[in-house]
């Protein structure tokens, strides 16, 4: 009964993490009225906040490995929430950039390693399950909070309104979470002599967990192309309006993700009691299921198509993300698990970056061809890192695997 009590308490605390990430993009028209911030500006905004990603990765998962895991997780809620309430603040360019793309970001990523290795520990059986679940609060927090945020603009009118309520009901997660657990013995006990060269050879000295990681990279990089450039495509090649269509975009693939995220959790971990390469193989399967998804969006006649498509790519992510974690953990000491979540979000962070980035010069350079080939391409991705696992399906796994 306590792990689901804790795994409450992350899913809870996830569900904030994602709802303050979609803020300042909700806010976007308001914040611009009020301080003349133009889109080049805003852009930065979120350029800075991905790397800033990047480059914290690596240190939390080590502070995750070395440090008591429940007390890493307590500061990390308190002080994103405390630091999201200050952005309410925010005057201008300068101030969102240091207190939202660079403070808030580097506390928001100390919670992520050590959240899910300490879910891994506690749920042994049933740990696709828990992080399943975790994940389903991440997509909650992304199809409820345009909801949310309209009530408080209603009520309120400031968008800086937004973030001081947001940011507070945070902080009370974080006085709750540390109220219960912050003298919680056995959640605290981590290695404490792991060094952070301990943690780089535990995931880049082991190939099992690198194959396993190039999937989450790919499907990072598939999902940043999507999210960023799918709308403006299906409105450009059937002169459709760009607001309707991100509404569809983002409704139905990632209401299906949420619901099969969930589903893939309990199925997944039944099927691996009787088999452990099961996951491995559940992932490759919805790579390649991904790569006809992609072909037939890029080509489709009918902007209905397109969103059965993607709709979709959302229950193929969500078969995938089920598992993201755990197929690392499958393969990583447990000692090490906060450094391989770190180190594998490095690459799927730096190198999902450049996927808005890439799109657009295509679509700027070719137009609508050009997006039409580009989101096709995904599919020579998701092949690339289908083949990286399917070689350690049949030739590492059972090598590197550690016992539960």
């Amino acid at each position: 009964m306590k792990k689901w009590m804790t795994l409450a308490f992350l899913c809870l605390a996830f569900f904030f993490y994602m709802s303050d990430r979609q803020l300042f993009g909700l806010l976007v028209p308001l914040i611009q009225e009020e301080t003349g911030l133009n889109k080049l500006q805003i852009g930065l905004v979120d350029t800075v906040l991905y790397w800033m990603i990047a480059v914290m990765m690596p240190i939390s998962g080590f502070a995750g490995d070395r440090c008591p895991r429940n007390r890493v997780i307590a500061c990390a809620i308190l002080g994103w929430g405390l630091l999201t309430f200050l952005t309410g603040f925010a005057g201008g360019l300068i101030g969102f950039i240091l207190l939202r793309s660079v403070a808030c970001t580097a506390v928001q990523t100390f919670y992520g390693p050590s959240a899910y290795a300490l879910m891994a520990d506690e749920h042994k059986s049933t740990q696709t399950t828990a992080l399943a679940l975790h994940q389903g609060a991440m997509y909650t927090g992304m199809l409820t909070s345009g909801a949310l945020v309209a009530v408080i603009l209603g009520c309120f009118g400031s968008w800086r309104w937004v973030y001081f309520i947001f940011g507070g009901a945070t902080v009370l997660v974080g006085l709750a979470f540390t109220a219960v657990y912050w003298r919680n013995a056995a959640m605290a006990a981590t290695s404490k002599k792991k060094s952070i060269s301990d943690g780089m050879k535990a995931f880049f000295g082991n190939p099992a967990a690198l194959c396993a990681g190039s999937g989450y990279v790919a499907l990072i990089f598939s999902a940043n192309a999507c999210m960023s450039w799918a709308p403006t495509f299906i409105a450009e090649k059937f002169s459709m309006d760009v607001g309707a269509v991100g509404k569809g975009v983002m409704l139905g693939p990632n209401l299906a993700a949420m619901v099969t995220v969930l589903c893939a959790g309990v199925i997944t971990d039944y099927f691996v009691r009787k088999g452990p390469r099961f996951r491995l193989g559940l992932q490759i399967g919805s790579l390649l299921a991904a790569i006809p998804l992609f072909a037939v969006f890029s080509f489709a006649p009918t902007a209905g198509i397109c969103f059965a498509m993607l709709t979709g790519w959302g229950i193929v992510r969500g078969l995938f993300q089920a598992n993201s974690f755990p197929s690392i953990f499958d393969v990583v000491p447990a000692e090490s698990r906060a450094s391989a979540v770190g180190f594998v979000n490095v690459f799927a962070y730096v190198i999902g970056s450049f996927a808005p980035i890439l799109f657009g010069f295509i679509s700027q350079k070719w137009g609508v061809r050009g997006f039409e080939v580009g989101f096709a391409a995904l599919g020579a991705v998701l092949v690339i890192a289908a083949a990286m696992m399917t070689y350690s399906y049949f030739r590492l796994f059972n090598r590197y695997r550690v016992e539960k």
